[in-house]
């Protein structure tokens, strides 16, 4: 990905760029690299210009790819740029430059600031200027049938000054036209369970554990349906949203286990392997469904990552959620959304969610404001700045937390979309 660019002098960097050089000749044929501005944990990029066009002023940025990177990876991000970049505010491509195991992407320079430095000093205009345009961005990658599974700030970049924006970073994408890594493979020989919600239908297993696995996903779902089938538990089960947890348990003492809905695990359970579901994305934006393993994933995942990232701006809390693993942070989710919509939720991607306690929904607007005013006293630069900013911020409408509750809603089948976010009347200012 693009980090914060700065200008660093070529001093200490010149190893690598030689390196560079050597690695793709065609690096040094045709450009100038004048420093290194970002590094990724799968990318260093360097800003350089053209060496035999002196009357072309306009900067590159070159992003050499790691060579240990996937190739899938390298080659669905191309196909990203290729494909859905260069307009709507989704970063496009100049030229790709390759030799042996490395690939070099040369970009337009986009100058911008990190998320850290400007989430304080935005205004209520800011962040709708800067959602709208977040979503536009998804809203073009949507229309592909493309998720890009790693929406946060650092991969939506932008330039205040200019008010330009650019969506980055598609390494994690999956989709109609990119290649499907063979981690990413998800069981076609899963033990099924029905489970159908309103808008939706999904075919899962509820009873596997959700602890994580490096096991490759279709050998391990075979293996689940093997263990199944021994135990005795091979034949399917249908659940619906309106089933009873009695029926549930019901239908365990009739062969499956005896720690459904229990705080324990039994020896079923505990010998079975885990379920596999894509969770390719950054911790704190990875939405329910990814936290709780259920392989039928959707362009959803992104509007959830952009919900949270509307949350950081509304709240001024960045991150907003900060757990240690996926447990804990679905737990931070059930804390501000409330046990009984998570519940339901889960029900329509078949799992069942099991709390030790009824947790009430906290109020977004509320829960917002107190996070924002709190900080606006020290995190503000000058006085008329920060009295501006702090009156952008007073007695606001219903509108925004209203389109932040349905952006994070914990049912994906819900949820609301790119293209209808963007009709939401929180954006009729933009538009006016």
């Amino acid at each position: 990905m693009m980090t914060n660019l700065v200008e660093n002098e070529a001093g200490g960097y010149e190893d690598e760029i030689e390196a560079l050089c050597a690695h793709v000749p065609e690096v040094a044929s045709h450009f100038t690299i004048t420093s290194k501005i970002g590094e990724g944990s799968f990318s260093s990029v360097y800003l350089a210009k053209l060496k035999h066009y002196p009357e072309v002023i306009e900067m590159f940025a070159l992003k050499h790819i790691i060579p240990t990177t996937h190739p899938s990876r390298i080659e669905n991000e191309l196909r990203c740029l290729l494909n859905i970049g260069g307009q709507d505010n989704v970063m496009g491509v100049k030229l790709c430059l390759r030799n042996r195991d490395h690939v070099v992407v040369v970009m337009p320079v986009f100058p911008h600031e990190k998320f850290q430095e400007y989430l304080h000093q935005m205004e209520l205009d800011d962040a709708r200027d800067y959602m709208k345009n977040l979503l536009i961005a998804l809203r073009r990658v949507h229309q592909f049938h493309v998720i890009h599974r790693d929406v946060k700030p650092s991969n939506f970049l932008y330039n205040r000054i200019l008010k330009q924006y650019a969506l980055v970073d598609f390494g994690l994408s999956s989709g109609a036209f990119l290649i499907d890594r063979e981690s990413e493979k998800l069981g076609k020989n899963l033990p099924k369970v029905s489970v159908t919600s309103s808008s939706s239908a999904a075919t899962v297993d509820v009873r596997i554990p959700l602890s994580p696995s490096k096991k490759n996903m279709h050998k391990t779902n075979s293996a689940n349906m093997q263990g199944a089938q021994n135990s005795g538990a091979g034949k399917s089960k249908k659940l619906s949203s309106s089933s009873s947890s009695s029926k549930l348990l019901a239908s365990d003492k009739n062969g499956l286990c005896d720690c459904f809905s229990k705080p324990m695990i039994c020896s079923l359970c505990a010998a079975r392997n885990n379920q596999m579901a894509p969770r390719a994305g950054t911790a704190g934006f990875r939405s329910p469904e990814m936290l709780m393993k259920s392989p039928d994933q959707t362009t959803a995942v992104d509007i959830w990552a952009a919900g949270v990232i509307f949350l950081s701006i509304m709240s001024g809390r960045y991150p907003f959620f900060r757990a240690q693993d996926d447990l804990g942070h679905l737990s931070q989710i059930i804390s501000l959304l409330g046990s009984k919509v998570c519940i339901e939720a889960a029900m329509t991607f078949g799992k069942v969610l099991t709390l030790s306690e009824n947790i009430p929904a906290s109020d977004l607007k509320n829960v917002c404001m107190k996070l924002r005013l709190s900080q606006m006293s020290y995190k503000l630069g000058p006085l008329n700045q920060r009295n501006r900013v702090i009156q952008s911020w007073t007695d606001l409408s219903d509108e925004p937390f209203d389109l932040l509750f349905k952006m994070l809603d914990p049912n994906p089948y819900t949820r609301i979309t790119a293209e209808e976010a963007l009709k939401h009347p929180f954006f009729r200012t933009c538009d006016s």
